[in-house]
């Protein structure tokens, strides 16, 4: 993982660095007034700490009409622990429901992590680095650095920039763009915005593949693929 000058001259100025293979150990982060202007604010690690989400899930099978889902997630920040170098953890629970006359239902457990210069999730097992600090635009690195999976390069854009999300505004967010690939043939796209002192607000995540037959090249028309889509509804502290 390479960063510009500009980057590494910031970390330098926070005496760390950061190790593409993941393997630097890295120190807790630190408190006091710097949390803004790093942009710690934007993965805040408390427990009790809750968002809901609308999410829709479009599902494009072959040669069958599109079947929309939708369904409610929580998440909510559970227990600090301490992993083995000494840097804490929290449990990120995860519940789900049709709407809201259901119950929450546990779905899944991950977990968060934020350090000195990264903020990582871990989703069945797979660590990703979400985001990098000091946050400042066009910033880019690999979101895959902690797992075994082929180097993809996130960038962040919008800093400090308004974000709308069905009837809400964020006056202060930015944009992680992880993945935008688009052809003739195929879109593929991940794309996160994050808030301050709230987190995550919006997920999409595009993977469709397009008629590419002679009638239909070119025309948008999807073949199959899916389209997931998280919009945040609430947030608080419990």
């Amino acid at each position: 993982m390479r960063f510009g000058l500009t980057y590494s001259f910031l970390l330098g100025l926070l005496g760390v660095g950061l190790s593409a293979c993941g393997s630097m150990e890295e120190s807790a982060v630190p408190s006091g007034g710097n949390e803004a202007r790093i942009g710690y604010d934007f993965f805040p690690l408390e427990t009790g700490r809750f968002i809901e989400y609308d999410v829709q899930e479009m599902q494009y099978p072959l040669a069958r009409p599109p079947v929309l889902t939708t369904y409610q997630v929580k998440e909510r920040i559970g227990e600090a622990f301490t992993q083995t170098e000494g840097i804490a953890s929290y449990r990120l629970e995860r519940f789900r429901r049709s709407d809201e006359r259901q119950s929450w239902l546990l779905d899944s457990v991950y977990t968060l992590r934020r350090e000195t210069t990264r903020a990582l999730r871990t989703e069945h097992n797979v660590a990703y680095v979400k985001l990098v600090f000091p946050v400042s635009e066009g910033l880019r690195w690999n979101g895959n650095a902690f797992n075994a999976r082929d180097s993809e390069t996130y960038e962040l854009r919008n800093l400090d920039q308004p974000f709308r999300v069905g009837t809400q505004t964020f006056a202060r967010t930015l944009s992680v763009l992880q993945r935008e690939d688009s052809s003739l043939v195929s879109l593929q796209r991940r794309n996160e915005c994050y808030a301050r002192n709230i987190g995550l607000i919006y997920r999409e995540n595009t993977q469709v593949f397009y008629c590419n037959s002679p009638d239909c090249l070119g025309k948008g028309t999807i073949d199959f693929g899916t389209k997931l889509i998280y919009r945040i509804r609430t947030y608080g502290k419990e």
